[in-house]
């Protein structure tokens, strides 16, 4: 009883491993958001080829 010790301090530690999580989530998040976007433009790209193509596949 007498060579008791506190508990160890790890305060810090934990808050540094919330801050690196939640900013690696917020990371994906944010390339989520970006693949989205870049999908969202290719699929119109498309659209608008494949209207140009189509009307000229129809004439022959």
């Amino acid at each position: 009883m007498l060579l008791q010790e506190a508990p160890a301090e790890t305060f810090s530690f934990m808050a540094f491993g919330f801050i690196v999580i939640l900013g690696t989530m917020g990371l994906y998040l944010l390339s989520l958001i970006n693949r989205y976007r870049n999908l969202e433009q290719d699929m119109e790209l498309l659209d608008e080829l494949s209207a140009k193509v189509e009307p000229s596949v129809e004439s022959t």
